[in-house]
């Protein structure tokens, strides 16, 4: 497990077989490319997948501002938001909304639950195999960049996409998995749909 985005960024340099870092304000071009990228290889990793070290929860206080024409009602989103999950109202699934513009757009005028995934700049946060996959996405991101070598930025890519797809299948198996939702005709329940 990395302990720091500079860990990161080096084990992604050290597969590019570059020089590491000590920083990302080095005044080198793999410390400049490393300091440009992070911020959306690591959002752009977060949001791939419903990491579990990254959900969280917030209430959104009841809503005084319109939405505009499709629906009644605008709530701002935490400013750590990435991706929104699950909208709830007094403990049941709101079935339509919208994530727009920095807002979740519903016609719930009450308070609203929220599952989303946050923006987590701390990476002792990260799971290990979350680790590997914003490494393998930064070494797929800057092998370009530093090698002028297409070949070689598609091998990263590739790998990135193994490692994706592993760290994706061991996060989903902690969790239980969601529940099926109720039969919605007689018919359905009957045949037990």
């Amino acid at each position: 497990m990395a302990t720091s985005v500079i860990e990161l960024c080096n084990n992604a340099l050290i597969d590019l077989g570059e020089e590491t870092i000590t920083s990302l304000a080095d005044n080198t071009k793999a410390a400049r490319l490393c300091n440009q990228r992070w911020p959306a290889v690591r959002d752009a990793v977060l949001r791939a997948h419903p990491w579990n070290c990254a959900i969280r929860e917030a209430r959104l206080a009841a809503s005084a501002s319109n939405a505009g024409w499709q629906y009644q009602s605008a709530y701002p989103l935490p400013a750590d938001c990435l991706r929104v999950l699950e909208v709830c109202s007094g403990g049941v699934c709101v079935e339509e909304w919208e994530a727009q513009a920095g807002a979740v757009l519903c016609d719930e005028t009450g308070a609203l639950d929220l599952a989303y995934i946050a923006r987590l700049d701390d990476p002792r946060l990260y799971d290990p195999l979350l680790c590997e996959v914003l490494t393998a996405r930064l070494s797929a991101t800057l092998a370009y960049p530093i090698t002028a070598s297409t070949a070689l930025a598609q091998s990263f890519w590739a790998a990135y996409a193994d490692k994706l797809r592993e760290a994706r299948g061991v996060d989903a198996r902690e969790a239980s998995p969601p529940a099926a939702p109720a039969p919605t005709t007689w018919l359905a329940a009957k045949l037990g749909r």
